[in-house]
C-alpha cells in the first residue's frame, strides 16, 4: 500500500531549505553584492540561485518515491496546452498590472532603476527555480498527503516564509508595513501558482505567469 511522506521529515526538509537559503543570504549574496556590479553581480547571484533551488528540488525528488508524489517528476515538466485557465490567469495578471501601474504612474514608464541584467533575475531565473521546488516538489508530496485547500494554503505560507532571508538582507532595510504588504503579496501568488500547478499536473502556467509578475513589477513599480 502506497504511504505520503511523513510529516516530520517533510518538515524538515523546509526547515532546511530554509536555512540554507538564510546562510546563502549572508555568506554568498550579500558580499557579492557589496563587491560586484553590473552582468559579473548578476551572473554570480543567478548562480547562486540556480544551483541552491534547482539543486535542493532535485535531490528531494530523487529521494522521494514515485508513491510520494502526486505528479510524477517528469510528468510535470510537459506543457499542458489545452489548460485554458492558464491563459486567462496569464492575461488577467498582465491587464490587471499594466493598468495598475498605468493609473500610479499616469502612463507606462520604465523604472530608471531598471537594467537588462535583470532580465535574467527576475525573468528567467527566479520563476523556474522558485516554481520547480515549491510546486514540482513541496506543492506534489503536500497533494498526496492534504486536499488542495489544505495542500495550496501550507506551501504558500512556507513559500511566503523563504522570502524572508532576503528582506532580512535587503539595503536599506525595509519597514514593517512593506514586509506585512510584501509577505501577503507573495503567500497570494504562491496559492495561485499553485493553483495552476494542481490543475494542470504541469509547471509551465506557473512558471510563466511567475515570471510575467516579476517582470512587470521590476519593469513599472
Amino acid at each position: 500500500m502506497s504511504r505520503p511522506i511523513s510529516t516530520r521529515r517533510l518538515v524538515w526538509q523546509m526547515i532546511g531549505c530554509w536555512l540554507i537559503w538564510l546562510l546563502a543570504q549572508f555568506v554568498l549574496n550579500v558580499p557579492i553584492e557589496h563587491h560586484l556590479t553590473g552582468w559579473p553581480e548578476e551572473l554570480a547571484l543567478d548562480a547562486v540561485k540556480l544551483i541552491i533551488w534547482i539543486g535542493a528540488a532535485c535531490w528531494l525528488l530523487h529521494q522521494a518515491r514515485l508513491e510520494e508524489l502526486a505528479v510524477a517528476p517528469r510528468e510535470q515538466w510537459r506543457p499542458n496546452w489545452h489548460f485554458t485557465a492558464g491563459y486567462v490567469v496569464w492575461l488577467v495578471i498582465v491587464v490587471y498590472l499594466l493598468a495598475e501601474f498605468w493609473l500610479m504612474h499616469h502612463g507606462l514608464r520604465v523604472k530608471p532603476s531598471f537594467t537588462p541584467e535583470y532580465w535574467g533575475r527576475y525573468f528567467l531565473v527566479v520563476g523556474i527555480t522558485e516554481e520547480f521546488l515549491f510546486r514540482g516538489y513541496f506543492l506534489n508530496v503536500l497533494l498526496r498527503k492534504f486536499n488542495l485547500t489544505q495542500a495550496n494554503t501550507i506551501q504558500a505560507l512556507v513559500f511566503a516564509s523563504m522570502h524572508i532571508p532576503r528582506y532580512l538582507t535587503t539595503v536599506p532595510a525595509m519597514g514593517p508595513m512593506t514586509w506585512i504588504g510584501n509577505l501577503i503579496t507573495v503567500t497570494a501568488l504562491g496559492a495561485l501558482f499553485g493553483w495552476l500547478y494542481a490543475k494542470s499536473h504541469s509547471l509551465w502556467p506557473g512558471i510563466i505567469t511567475h515570471m510575467t509578475w516579476d517582470i512587470l513589477v521590476t519593469l513599472f513599480a
